[in-house]
């Protein structure tokens, strides 16, 4: 971007040259038109005057007008002087064609300011826009000097905007950036760069982190906005990046990309502020890799499904099968699922992958069923599609096209399926339960809702975390609790699965406490689906 504006530059100053080269020369003629008889060319020689004196003006506006302004009062006075000395009317013509040519000009210049002005500026909040504060950067770079960048987002603009309307919601955006002024004053530039970001580049000797904390702060007080008769009172929430010049990159462009990589950790880590750092950087290119991968893997059929089997206590029998998601590349190269699933559920490649999964477990498992009628087939289901309005009908839809019977099919969910209300949830479970199909609540005592709450829901299964197993033969507290857990769904009218059960004293506790069904590597590690169809 850089050499693009030296280069930019550099044409401006070679038009400017030349166009004064030729007015001058042009002017001479003028001037001398009667003595060498080409007197009868003065108005094309003015015309050409005016013409190159325009093109200076749109080439550079500053400059070109600072120029074109000289040499057309330097032609108004000489014309002047001559009418004044010669006692002649005769270069009267010239005169008014000059004062005229300056008039157009002045007003073609504000013009052309009005519309330059108008293209970098964001017509809601009067702030410098994206492109504005491209040519800010590009300009800052040019000179040299250390700079800070500081990237800023209201964290929960988007819920405020969707609660009270996008009317309220420019109000809200033309105060913060109101409020944003009064913090940064003299001490550097705003943009709104889009949506809920904006953006400061300070301007001389800064401290960046204690104006992003004092305009965070700033922003964090209560905001009211009135809308025709109606008024409302919100507080919002912010977060900063912080990158600096040169220290960071010397790329205005990489600039912003640093504040925004440091914004986004501080949003992560619940922090008001963050500066950029490499390593938060290999991350998120990581991350992008990744997404990548999930993309290509879903075209290329490069995900498998192994299964995890699940026993009954007393009789060491199998209940049925949990599918877990694998990741191969072609290569042989094995993706973690700890990596690729919190990336996917970061965009709505989460539903793509369950999607993928419950039609291949239903694929996979329609003989395995057919020949074992005891068997489940366990499928997770993310909090994110799980709240998807049409969840229950795309269900459906997969059973009746792989003609998968549905008492096979158990669907696991979590406690995070809750938290945009228990009534969309359970309202769920009951289609998916009149359709035949179980629902079981997985990893239970990690989540957030309430007991009052949980008792509520008409599941199938309680899972108990393998968080809570780990130590349960020697801790106290966690047996005390798994009873309790036991006893709670059993009063719920459901069975109870303990996960990750790795050893024989943690066996011999949950036996003791009446847990129904264990998973885990102390009976079996997860299986490849061709040996299942083996036994």
């Amino acid at each position: 971007m850089r050499k693009t504006f030296m280069k930019r530059k550099k044409s401006s100053v070679i038009c400017v040259v030349v166009g004064v080269i030729l007015i001058l020369l042009l002017q001479i003629l003028t001037i001398r038109a009667e003595s060498l008889g080409l007197g009868a060319f003065n108005g094309v020689f003015m015309a050409c005057q005016f013409a190159i004196c325009l093109i200076l003006v749109r080439v550079d506006r500053v400059h070109g007008m600072t120029i074109v302004s000289v040499l057309l009062i330097a032609n108004i006075t000489i014309i002047v002087y001559t009418i004044a000395m010669r006692r002649t009317i005769s270069p009267l013509p010239g005169l008014c064609n000059s004062i005229i040519y300056l008039i157009s000009l002045t007003l073609l210049e504000r013009q052309f300011s009005a519309r330059e002005k108008e293209a970098v500026t964001d017509f809601l909040t009067k702030l410098l826009n994206r492109r504005g504060m491209y040519k800010l950067l590009a300009k800052k770079v040019q000179e040299k000097q250390p700079f800070y960048v500081i990237l800023f987002e209201i964290t929960n603009f988007k819920f405020v905007r969707d609660t009270y309307g996008h009317s309220f919601g420019d109000g809200i955006l033309v105060e913060v950036a109101n409020r944003m002024k009064m913090v940064v004053g003299n001490q550097g530039k705003i943009a709104r760069m889009a949506g809920d970001e904006f953006v400061v580049v300070t301007e001389g000797d800064c401290n960046p982190e204690e104006m992003a904390d004092r305009i965070i702060a700033k922003v964090s007080e209560k905001i009211s906005v009135t809308y025709g008769n109606s008024a409302v009172e919100c507080y919002l929430n912010a977060s900063a990046g912080i990158a600096s010049y040169p220290d960071n990159t010397k790329d205005s462009n990489t600039l912003i990309k640093c504040a925004d990589i440091a914004m986004y950790q501080a949003t992560k880590e619940k922090r008001k502020v963050c500066f950029f750092d490499k390593d938060v950087e290999a991350y998120l290119n990581r991350q992008v890799e990744v997404e990548k991968l999930i993309i290509d893997s879903l075209v290329n059929d490069y995900f498998y499904l192994v299964y995890q089997p699940q026993y009954d206590m007393g009789k060491k029998r199998i209940r049925g099968y949990e599918a877990l998601l694998r990741l191969q590349l072609p290569d042989g190269t094995m993706v973690s699922p700890g990596e690729f699933i919190p990336v996917a559920e970061r965009d709505d490649l989460i539903l793509r992958i369950d999607d993928y999964v419950l039609r291949r477990a239903l694929r996979e498992f329609k003989p395995i069923v057919e020949r074992k009628q005891e068997i489940v087939v366990s499928v997770n289901v993310s909090a994110k599609n799980f709240s998807a309005f049409d969840f229950v009908e795309r269900v459906e839809s997969f059973v009746r096209e792989e003609a998968f019977p549905p008492q096979h099919l158990e669907l696991e969910i979590t406690e995070y399926c809750f938290i945009n209300g228990t009534d969309v949830a359970v309202s769920n479970i009951e289609k998916l339960r009149d359709m035949g199909i179980s629902v079981a609540l997985d990893d239970f005592g990690t989540g957030y809702t309430s007991l009052s709450s949980l008792v509520k829901l008409p599941i199938n299964l309680l899972k108990i975390d393998k968080s809570l197993i780990d130590d349960v033969e020697e801790n106290e507290k966690n047996r005390d609790f798994v009873r309790a857990v036991v006893s709670m769904g059993h009063l719920m009218g459901c069975e109870v699965l303990a996960e990750g059960v790795e050893n024989e004293k943690q066996l011999e506790v949950l036996e003791k406490h009446d847990c129904d069904y264990v998973q885990g590597f102390i009976w079996s590690k997860p299986v490849e689906y061709k040996e299942i169809l083996m036994q």
